[in-house]
């Protein structure tokens, strides 16, 4: 099954999978124990061909028999889009933590460059300044090309995206071939899609290879980004700052206004300020650099634009207001929730009072190293709903309950309940450190989605 744009536009409406299919167009079955269910909702939604594993027999549409649909489902919607990503510089991001920050310092570099720059991620889809919903960090590819290609029409030449780990499990990106892909961290998320740690890191590395990427940036603070390094068949640039690295930072101070260090830069030196504090966003800064670099931008443009962020929505959000202060994170892994607590410990004088969940019909085991990880790195921690989905939330809460090690805790089911009480109770030098759900706006219990934001919640509860 060979076709060219021309072709496959003139003979098919548009790419089907799942339930999104329209009549006349090519449908990919990609479900293999859904197949016989799908190719019977695809027929009676008038597609006008199949992809799928196996022939069907007694079926009268077109049928094209491939031994990887998944794939030719990501090349085939890049040829119906026209291959827009070979229009434009492509850069991919991924890793456990640190993508979503990552990506806007890059755009933010490559707009004081002069750049007109795309980005493609877990907060939302930006044409230049332009912000549209998103709701998949790496979109199916039907989406992600058209994407694309609305980007390439419309002036942008630079595309800064992250690639998630199910995504390259997935071959969504497969076809792509990214100027520069960067690694961040990899630590445990996922286990519900991925069985284990190994398996995890298998999808991460698949970025990393002459098909996926021509440069690689890599995180060598990080284990799997020195495995990265080790056994790569690109050109690689390497950050970090406790292992030898190309770009590195030195000097760390920290408010809460923000972050400065010294940063080299292959060998160019310069002060790089950051609007958010912590550790791990100096890695995430290095990283951005790396990655400006390796793009052939000059430090003091990536000075520039690194000081330019002004806030990244749902990363290290700080309010102040009422003579309270609290920061919203979407920190919702282990590793996320400790270097959040760290780095509010910085500029903290007084108590650190953590509000968290964790998602229901996700990784079950992540939930006693969370409530462990609370009991260490906070003074006092409310232990409540995050999206339960479909899960019972007391159940979850529970399961979090039983990590802690101290008593420094209550339960309190209701998420916007949960963060009145630790506002009440945080004083002049505390802060209150809301974690889990970010920029999101709405909760999932039982199933049934509803308008809920930390930060409208916290700005309502402090009027």
């Amino acid at each position: 099954m060979e076709y060219d744009t021309i072709k496959l536009r003139s003979e098919f409406t548009g790419i089907g999978y799942g339930a999104d299919c329209v009549k006349g167009c090519l449908y990919f079955c990609l479900r293999d124990d859904r197949t016989l269910a799908d190719a019977a909702f695809a027929i009676d939604h008038g597609a006008s061909a199949l992809v799928l594993g196996e022939k069907i027999d007694g079926i009268n549409v077109p049928q094209y028999i491939t031994s990887d649909a998944r794939h030719k489902f990501a090349v085939t919607s890049a040829t119906f889009y026209g291959n827009p990503a070979d229009k434009l510089t492509m850069i991919g991001v991924t890793g456990t933590n640190g993508k979503t920050t990552t990506t806007h310092i890059i755009k933010s570099i490559l707009d004081a460059a002069g750049r007109k720059t795309g980005l493609i991620g877990t907060n939302c889809v930006m044409f230049g300044e332009e912000k549209r919903p998103s709701t998949l960090t790496t979109p199916d590819p039907p989406v992600l090309h058209k994407l694309l290609a609305e980007m390439a029409e419309s002036g942008i030449d630079a595309v800064v995206m992250e690639v998630s780990a199910h995504a390259l499990a997935l071959k969504k990106t497969d076809g792509i071939v990214f100027d520069v892909s960067a690694f961040t961290n990899l630590t445990q998320d996922h286990l519900d899609f991925f069985g284990s740690m190994e398996e995890y890191k298998k999808a991460k590395k698949i970025l990393f290879t002459p098909n996926h990427t021509q440069t690689a940036v890599v995180n060598m603070d990080d284990e799997t980004g020195v495995e990265i390094a080790r056994s790569i068949a690109v050109p690689l640039v390497t950050y970090g700052c406790e292992n030898p690295s190309d770009v590195f930072g030195i000097d760390y101070t920290s408010s809460d206004k923000g972050c400065a260090f010294v940063a080299n830069i292959m060998d160019d030196i310069t002060r790089l300020r950051y609007c958010a504090p912590g550790y791990f966003n100096m890695l995430n800064v290095l990283c951005a650099a790396a990655t400006a670099n390796v793009l052939g931008i000059e430090t003091e443009v990536i000075r520039r634009g690194v000081a330019a962020v002004k806030r990244v929505d749902g990363r290290f959000e700080i309010i102040k207001k009422s003579g309270k202060r609290v920061v919203i994170d979407y920190a919702h892994t282990p590793d996320g929730l400790r270097k959040i607590l760290k780095a509010v410990r910085e500029i903290t004088n007084g108590r650190v009072i953590a509000v968290f969940g964790c998602g229901g019909d996700r990784d079950r085991s992540k939930r006693p190293i969370m409530g462990e990880i609370a009991s260490e790195f906070s003074d006092f921690a409310v232990i409540t709903s995050d999206n339960p989905r479909s899960e019972p939330p007391f159940e979850i809460i529970k399961q979090i309950e039983s990590g802690f090690t101290r008593g420094n805790y209550m339960l309190m089911e209701d998420r916007k309940e949960g963060i009145k009480y630790a506002l009440e109770i945080c004083g002049e030098n505390d802060t209150v450190v809301i974690a889990g759900k970010g920029h999101e706006n709405t909760q999932e219990i039982c199933g049934e989605k509803t308008h809920f934001s930390d930060e409208e919640t916290v700005r309502e509860l402090l009027k």
